[in-house]
């Protein structure tokens, strides 16, 4: 009887788990594609946009850079031999926004490049810009 309990918590902790797993990816995907459409509408002017889709861009950029950038770009100075991302460095390599996320997609993350979608790209670039 014990053995049997068991497996049945075991089962509803991994039911929970796959739950929980399916509303973050849910939640993550919709900012970025809101994202793109806010960074269509700005795509004259980097600097000129409306305060919601900036702050909603990176919000959702901030959020994609936590989950699949932070671990070789911290908050420490050199962490995984990648030097971490300050706006300074950032507006000194690369003179548009457009420069820095064709450099992102070619070679980012390095574990595995292009293995992020186009949204997901574009909201991490728009978050690492506004970072001044």
């Amino acid at each position: 009887m014990k053995k049997i309990l068991s497996i049945v918590f075991f089962m509803l902790l991994l039911a929970l788990l796959a739950a929980c797993g399916n509303d973050e990816k849910t939640t993550s995907d919709e900012p970025a594609t809101e994202e793109k459409a806010g960074s269509e509408d700005s795509s004259g002017d980097e600097d000129s946009g409306t305060t919601g889709d900036s702050t909603s861009t990176s919000l959702a950029g901030n959020e994609i850079f936590q989950k699949s950038c932070i671990t070789c770009h911290s908050s420490g100075d050199i962490t995984g031999g990648q030097a971490k991302l300050d706006g300074v460095k950032i507006h000194g390599d690369f003179k548009t926004k457009e420069d820095l996320l064709a450099f992102v997609e070619k070679n980012m993350p390095k574990s595995a490049p292009a293995s992020l979608s186009a949204d997901e790209y574009q909201a991490v670039v728009d978050y690492l810009w506004d970072q001044k």
